[in-house]
């Protein structure tokens, strides 16, 4: 394809059609939805989620796209705000662990949003999705994890192109809207990380925010707005004003789309906290049912950590050892180990404020040091734990890579447990439905008649 990135990923998206996808990859997808449909109702019982959803209904305008959770409706941009926040506020939900972008919080909301709104089938809004995650990811592959290390959140920023593209294709605009869409969405792009050390809230606003300014960037463009065409690559452009002075291959953007299928390779949670943390938890788990390991035993335990997850799960060490919120803890090492040994779970309950004061995780925690691995690659998101008992034996083990991508999957019946369990509140034969609604989810004539049985 030739021309600028931003007319490269228009050309993509627009001329993607369902046929065109690999039923690998559509079954993946369905995999993706049910799996954030889950984790934003089970978000909309909580303090955060109620706080969003009573603000944007606050907020009024037309009724045309649903909030999950709530019976109420409100503007499709509205919609896509409350419920990304919804998915990614648990820090529940998927990533793509060498772009480190967490896709479908932010896109799975824009997609049914703008598809009822305008009325699209279930073919038309997976194909549109589809399309948004293999340009989000496709963003961030470039700067790999150095967003991140500059303090910026690639979810947030990647996330409003790829929301753009999205709600353009669904509400039927040409290829050269679809450029000026993704030229207007450079100037929304946001998202600071300095909200993950201070222990605030405000992460939980990224992937909604960023599927929100995607949908106004495609109406403005709608509306006859222009955007840059060189948003991506130049002088002042995306990658040359976050990451100046940084060498990156920006053919990486465009490379295998419609042939390489990165939305195979997002790798969603089995728990509910960041992702640099999954492959922590799987090996105590594995240590307390091979090794019957007791915590009282325990002397200390050493962490080997990529020296990419540092800032986000280990630094400010001093906050890391005393989690002031249920938040702080989904992105402390030292407490995610001690909970897992310690309770033997580290589910939604497992990670609520009832546990931060706990007297035996407090003590353990101060037994947990870490160290960096240098041979580790952060987009592997490994982990490395050895356990030193007062008796001075030692057991450890070791994760190369965390599962979830197409060579390591997670099986659907174990997202279908995960689902069941985060949509509790509706019952099992509710609950049930949704499930085969999305399953069979290229048969539905419009998101009206699966969006109706989640309020």
């Amino acid at each position: 394809m030739n021309g600028t990135i931003a007319e490269k990923l228009a050309a993509f998206s627009d001329e993607l059609t369902f046929e065109d996808i690999r039923s690998t990859v559509i079954e993946k997808t369905k995999d993706l939805i049910l799996d954030t449909l889950g984790i934003c109702i089970s978000s909309s019982r909580m303090d955060f989620g109620e706080a969003v959803l009573r603000l944007v209904t606050n907020w009024g305008g037309q009724p045309v796209s649903s909030l999950i959770g709530s019976e109420g409706k409100v503007p499709a941009q509205n919609a896509a705000f409350a419920n990304g926040v919804l998915g990614h506020g648990q820090d529940y939900d998927d990533t793509h662990t060498e772009s480190v972008v967490h896709p479908s919080a932010c896109l799975v909301p824009v997609a049914l949003a703008t598809g009822e709104q305008t009325g699209a089938s279930g073919k038309n809004v997976l194909t549109a999705l589809v399309a948004g995650l293999e340009v989000m990811i496709g963003i961030g592959m470039p700067a790999l994890n150095r967003f991140h290390l500059r303090g910026f959140h690639t979810t947030s920023i990647c996330g409003t192109f790829a929301s753009s593209l999205i709600a353009a294709k669904l509400m039927g605009m040409d290829k050269e809207k679809m450029v000026e869409s993704l030229g207007i969405s450079g100037s929304f792009t946001s998202g600071l990380l300095e909200c993950i050390p201070s222990g605030s809230w405000a992460k939980r606003l990224h992937a909604g925010w960023a599927g929100l300014c995607g949908i106004v960037a495609a109406e403005l463009a709608k509306a006859g707005y222009s955007g840059p065409k060189t948003v991506f690559e130049g002088k002042l452009g995306l990658y040359n004003s976050f990451l100046r002075s940084e060498s990156l291959d920006l053919d990486a953007v465009s490379k295998g789309l419609g042939t390489g299928w990165e939305t195979l390779n997002v790798r969603p949670k089995l728990y509910p906290c960041c992702h640099y943390l999954q492959s922590y938890l799987d090996c105590i788990s594995f240590m307390k049912k091979k090794f019957h390991v007791d915590p009282k035993d325990i002397a200390k335990i050493d962490c080997k950590v990529a020296q990419g997850a540092v800032n986000i799960i280990c630094e400010p060490w001093e906050k890391k050892m005393s989690p002031k919120t249920s938040y702080d803890a989904r992105f402390s090492l030292p407490f995610a180990i001690c909970l897992m040994l310690t309770k033997g779970k580290a589910g939604v309950e497992e990670f609520s404020e009832r546990y931060l004061e706990d007297g035996e995780i407090q003590s353990l925690m101060a037994a947990v040091r870490y160290e960096v691995e240098p041979s580790y690659l952060v987009k592997d998101m490994p982990g490395y734990i050895i356990v030193k008992l007062k008796s001075g034996d030692q057991y450890e083990y070791e994760i190369k890579q965390v599962r979830g991508d197409a060579a390591h999957p997670i099986k659907r019946e174990e997202l279908l447990e995960k689902f069941y369990s985060n949509a509790a509140s509706l019952g099992q034969e509710k609950s049930r439905r949704i499930a085969e609604r999305i399953f069979e989810f290229e048969r539905l004539k419009r998101m009206g008649d699966l969006i109706v049985e989640m309020s």
